[in-house]
């Protein structure tokens, strides 16, 4: 339990720095507030928009947690646009991952903690090829963290996510997601870890 508290406390505190630096220029946006599950793995996450100097800033905490494989904090600053393609959103930033891994036999536990460059984007189907009568959004996110940028017991990570957004109503959305995570680690010996995981799950937005 103190593990999993001090991940969300590091995750919080990024944010909090962060919003601090842009304080006194931005102004919020949008809060969107999500929970995703499948039937051994949840995860939550929040994000928060504002407008900077910089263009949309989002700034994000997550977590996701299997209680025999892993919990992972996160943090997230990115910077937004949509000046490409109609439709197309897109994002560049810095996503801190913090938290504790198991290898797939179950007999070592390592520390991963990484700082890592995040690229992320969106895109809603026009309706020519959308086959329902609802928007939906494909989604992909993609962080990676070379050996240089890693800490404690960690030495390299990367994550990769697709998804898709189905806008049911105003002011929420149910998503469906595949996540990849690939870290690797020295705990005395070196070993790696990968992880697949499918969730199904909803964001609130404010």
């Amino acid at each position: 339990m103190m593990k999993r508290v001090s991940i969300i406390a590091a995750s919080l505190f990024m944010i909090t720095a962060s919003l601090l630096s842009f304080g006194s220029s931005a102004s919020a946006e949008g809060l969107s507030l999500g929970i995703s599950a499948n039937n051994r793995a949840v995860g939550t996450n929040a994000s928060m928009l504002t407008s900077s100097p910089l263009g949309t800033l989002e700034v994000g905490a997550g977590l996701m947690y299997n209680e025999d494989r892993y919990t992972i904090g996160s943090g997230l600053v990115s910077v937004k646009s949509d000046n490409l393609t109609p439709g197309l959103r897109y994002g560049l930033g810095f996503k801190y991952v913090l938290g504790s891994m198991k290898n797939k036999a179950k007999t070592e536990r390592a520390d991963l903690s990484a700082l890592g460059f995040n690229l992320g984007a969106g895109y809603e189907l026009p309706a020519t090829i959308n086959p329902f009568n609802i928007p939906i959004e494909v989604t992909g996110d993609m962080t990676l963290a070379p050996e240089s940028i890693t800490f404690d017991e960690t030495k390299g990570y990367m994550d990769f996510t697709v998804g898709l957004r189905f806008y049911l109503i105003e002011n929420a959305y149910l998503t469906l997601t595949h996540t990849y995570i690939d870290a690797e680690f020295d705990t005395g010996n070196s070993w790696s870890r990968y992880i697949n995981e499918t969730m199904c799950g909803v964001v609130l937005t404010y």
